[in-house]
């Protein structure tokens, strides 16, 4: 098998030869062939590269002869109704019943910590860890951990190369969601050249970009929209409008019937204000405040999240942190305004 290219290095560590970096791929390509039964999750609130790369991975492992069950901890936005599978995936409370008695492995998209699956009991069986996130905690028994790569589903195409998987009309679509999500349309900063090359492969292999970006990005439910427009409305400017925040209360939520799923992504219409670096969108659930941060440039959200137990990348990160809407928004305006400030020093 010849491994992919070009990989990234795991930051914290000292850099890595080529060989050395493609081990991370054999030792998950070998955990694939010689397994049989595999559970695929990610992180909590999956979004279009944690569903898209799960998807493709069990796809890929069932035209393979094997077993392939993909479960989350929480529901995700309509929009991603047209992701080929999607009716398969199980939210659930706790991993299946026999987990990890008969099961080859878990694999773990896109998610930089155990905790933020959900699932406690994961560490009780061989977990296989596939991310693309600065910071990832190394908590699998294999770790393949790729800093470089678009999205997570980059990945699972430079897999299936390494492995002489084909990529059916069906893996193509959920990794061209996967691709098109991480990198706001090929518009973000971590588009490079490799992934708009992916990007006209999936094309060829069958995806269909106008279709599929229909469905995520311009069919949205009527109760989102007459949210969106109700959160629109909490719009504050800070830190001499460089820093932005956006809420949803409860109350406003059971208003209108909407899930907060169905919001994900409307941080960027406050990143997307002149003059704003970093901004932040805070929804009330289940006695915590979720939070979703975006920046521009060099501003470092990440730090702010993994502060408070979350992950992500530089110019978009999230984190939950209990508390009320009101104290937990003065405390990130402060770490917003901070890490804003922190930029000019450089």
């Amino acid at each position: 098998m010849t491994p992919p290219a070009p990989y990234g290095a795991v930051v914290g560590m000292a850099p890595q030869s080529p060989a050395a970096r493609s081990a991370g791929y054999h030792d998950v390509a070998a955990t694939l062939q010689s397994g049989q039964r595999f559970l695929l999750t990610g992180h909590r609130s999956p979004d279009g590269d944690t569903l898209g790369s799960a998807l493709a991975l069990a796809h890929a492992l069932e035209a393979a002869g094997k077993e392939a069950r993909v479960v989350m901890r929480d529901r995700w936005g309509t929009a991603y109704a047209c992701l080929p599978g999607i009716e398969r995936v199980e939210v659930r409370e706790s991993l299946p019943e026999d987990w990890p008695e008969g099961w080859s492995a878990i694999l773990v998209m896109e998610c930089p910590s155990a905790a933020r699956t959900g699932f406690p009991e994961l560490g009780r069986g061989r977990v296989v860890n596939i991310d693309h996130h600065l910071g990832n905690e190394r908590y699998g028994a294999v770790n393949l951990l790729e800093l470089d790569a678009a999205a997570t589903g980059e990945m699972v195409a430079d897999l299936l190369d390494l492995l002489e998987w084909p990529i059916t009309p069906e893996i193509a679509t959920n990794l061209w969601v996967a691709l098109v999500t991480d990198t706001g349309s090929f518009r973000f900063s971590n588009t490079t050249a490799k992934a708009l090359a992916l990007g006209a492969r999936l094309v060829a292999a069958g995806a269909r970009p106008g279709e599929v970006n229909d469905a995520i990005f311009e069919s949205r439910p009527p109760a989102a929209v007459r949210t969106e427009g109700l959160v629109l409305g909490t719009l504050e400017l800070h830190a001499g409008g460089r820093v932005a925040t956006l809420e949803a209360p409860r109350s406003l939520l059971e208003a209108t019937s909407a899930q907060s799923s169905d919001l994900e992504g409307l941080v960027n219409r406050a990143r997307g204000i002149d003059g704003v670096r970093a901004a932040a969108f805070l929804t009330e659930a289940n006695g915590v405040i979720r939070c979703s941060f975006r920046s521009k440039g060099s501003v470092d959200v990440r730090s702010v999240a993994a502060a408070h137990g979350g992950g992500g990348h530089r110019n978009a990160a999230g984190c939950d942190i209990a508390g009320g809407l009101g104290e937990v928004k003065a405390l990130l305006v402060r770490e917003l305004a901070g890490a804003v400030d922190s930029e000019a020093h450089v």
